[in-house]
């Protein structure tokens, strides 16, 4: 365990070790190298070191109320481990996180779990990643790893963040149905977030007119600007997800200001800026650039209706949480075409410029305002 990192430093030297990390493929970018074959197999090989030690070091890290979550997954792991009953299989719910930690409790201690959890969220995302671009999925990592809720939903937002991995590496098997599903039901089985997710790639994979898309996340904007109370007032009343609890308060809770939490509640046209990058992103790409890439189509159309649902619900108390469900595919739209055509001769400084935007707003949150 990293017992010996003082705890306040410990998601700053996270934070920090990011930016530097930046910085070396900013460099490569500005050289002109970072799409070189031999700069690709090169970074290829850190990758590996790069996905061990994240692992490592999120698995490992101190059970403390520092990480949000974590002191919750760790009082359920240990009431497990204390009790008496044999371990069996129960379905329903959340049942694949719920089972693994039954079972982790009664052959493993805390760190292990915790452990395991982290192979799954960041080791699936690694995979997909390797599966999407093959020896170029390097900087596409990296690209996930500087989003700025990353770290969280590895250490906070656990659950979910094992899920929607699960869902994104299920979207690299899109020509292999039974593999996908599978993986898409292990997701759900984790969180139910990712139904939603399930659902909207469900739908773009048959309905595919980027066009109505984008329209439609631009109506809902509007729709959520006048009348966004009557609408989320009214999904919290739909009961979405039967028997969750957390899901309705998402919609309703209104008071949140405690010692672990405190939460901005309105129009949150931060994130909504933020997630306008990968709308924009996709715009340009597929309608300026005419970028004929079906795959990418549907990555793109997938992410603006799970956004769109979040927009509609934008004033909600964590609306970060419901936003996380469109945010895990975003750094796909954002990086996708530039690894998979080259639109100029200078591509390898377009890619640095577009990094450097990309990151920018987890600097601004993790580190200037962090």
């Amino acid at each position: 365990m990293f017992d010996f990192i003082p705890i306040g430093y410990y998601t700053p030297i996270f934070n920090y070790a990011v930016l530097l990390l930046l910085l070396i493929v900013l460099a490569q970018c500005f050289t002109g190298i970072a799409l070189n074959q031999g700069t690709a197999r090169l970074n290829a090989g850190w990758g590996v070191v790069l996905l061990v030690l994240l692992v490592l070091y999120m698995g490992l890290r101190p059970v403390s109320s520092y990480f949000g979550d974590t002191v919750n997954y760790a009082a359920g792991f240990r009431r497990a481990a204390e009790s008496t009953e044999p371990f069996t299989w129960k379905f329903g719910g959340e049942w694949v996180f719920n089972n693994l930690t039954q079972w982790m409790a009664r052959v493993s201690d805390i760190h292990m779990y915790f452990l395991v959890c982290a192979i799954v969220y960041v080791g699936a995302l690694w995979l997909a990643m390797v599966r999407m671009f093959r020896t170029y999925y390097y900087i596409p990592f990296l690209v996930i790893i500087f989003m700025f809720t990353f770290w969280s939903y590895g250490v906070n937002g656990i659950r979910n963040g094992m899920g929607a991995s699960l869902f994104i590496l299920a979207m690299t098997y899109v020509e292999q149905l039974p593999v996908a599903a599978l993986l898409c039901i292990l997701g759900a089985g984790c969180h139910q977030s990712v139904w939603l997710m399930i659902a909207a790639a469900a739908m773009t994979y048959f309905l595919k007119n980027s066009y109505y898309y984008l329209g439609a996340w631009l109506l809902c904007v509007v729709v959520s600007y006048f009348v966004g109370d009557a609408i989320q007032a009214w999904m919290a009343g739909l009961q979405l997800f039967e028997g969750n609890e957390r899901f309705t308060d998402y919609l309703t809770v209104t008071n949140i200001d405690t010692a672990e939490v405190v939460m901005e509640i309105g129009f949150r046209w931060d994130f909504l800026i933020y997630s306008a990058m990968a709308v924009v992103t996709g715009w340009y790409f597929i309608f300026r650039e005419n970028f004929k890439d079906e795959y990418y189509h549907w990555i793109y159309n997938t992410f603006l209706v799970t956004n769109a649902v979040w927009i509609l619900v934008i004033r909600a108390s964590y609306s970060n949480r419901l936003a996380q469900i469109s945010w895990f595919i975003m750094p796909i739209v954002l990086i996708y075409p530039l690894l998979k055509k080259r639109f100029r001769d200078n591509q390898e400084q377009m890619l640095g410029y577009a990094l450097a935007v990309f990151y920018a707003f987890t600097f601004y949150y993790n580190i200037i305002k962090g």
